[in-house]
């Protein structure tokens, strides 16, 4: 990767560019710091700037490392979800079950493989982001999948696991209704209507008349101690 940002100057290694980051992030939180950096800028003469964002350590090296992990690791999504699915496997599968198909382990189902996972017995999907109040996307997310999942006219058993007891709270007792939940998703919505009916049905109807044989599990649950204090940290 290379920036204009740097003023000709070669993107660092990545393991220089995560050490320089981790050296800003260490000296406090991301937050405070730049509410830090507002207050000392407020009411700051032009002449005084530039020393007072290198006395903060704010650098032309600074930024093109912020860009440079950034490229480098965007798809950290897709780490967690992989790895959070292998290593929930071995705490799911039964003695002689088998994985049937190449499991989707990155955020984001590939339409060729329509769950995250299909053994011989179960069907599942793993949603491992924490609700934290602004949930909107995660709820539509999360009820479109437990749509999928009670769809499958297969016989497998039907599982979901996610993190922390909202989402399960929300699929009990949420009045939205199925229409608002899967309005970004049509071939969800296609699936629903062809198996299910209206989509004037609330979200909690709907888990409580066709998707009480799904299996909805907190993940802290499964996971190795260490893994689930982080998920919900």
């Amino acid at each position: 990767m290379t920036d204009d940002a740097g003023d000709g100057m070669d993107a660092p290694q990545l393991g220089e560019a995560v050490a320089l980051l981790a050296g800003f992030l260490g000296a406090e939180p991301l937050t405070a710091a730049i509410t830090s950096l507002e207050r000392d800028l407020a009411g700051r003469p032009a002449r005084e700037v530039g020393d007072m964002a290198a006395t903060r350590g704010i650098s032309p090296e600074l930024m093109v490392a912020a860009l440079t992990v950034r490229e480098s690791l965007g798809r950290l999504n897709d780490l967690i979800h992989a790895a959070g699915i292998v290593l929930a496997l071995p705490h799911l599968l039964e003695d002689g079950e088998e994985i049937a198909v190449r499991p989707s382990l990155a955020a984001g189902n590939d339409p060729g493989r329509p769950f995250d996972l299909e053994t011989d017995r179960r069907v599942a999907e793993f949603k491992l982001a924490r609700w934290r109040g602004a949930d909107a996307m995660r709820k539509r997310q999360t009820f479109k999948d437990l749509v999928m999942l009670a769809a499958d006219g297969t016989g497998r058993r039907a599982e979901l696991f996610v993190v922390g007891p909202e989402p399960g709270r929300f699929l009990r007792t949420s009045r939205a209704t199925a229409a608002w939940a899967l309005d970004r998703t049509p071939h969800a919505r296609r699936v629903f209507e062809e198996s299910f009916g209206s989509l004037d049905v609330s979200v909690a109807e709907f888990t409580e008349r066709h998707a009480g044989h799904v299996r909805v599990t907190d993940l802290c649950d499964v996971l190795p101690p260490m893994v689930a204090a982080a998920l919900v940290r």
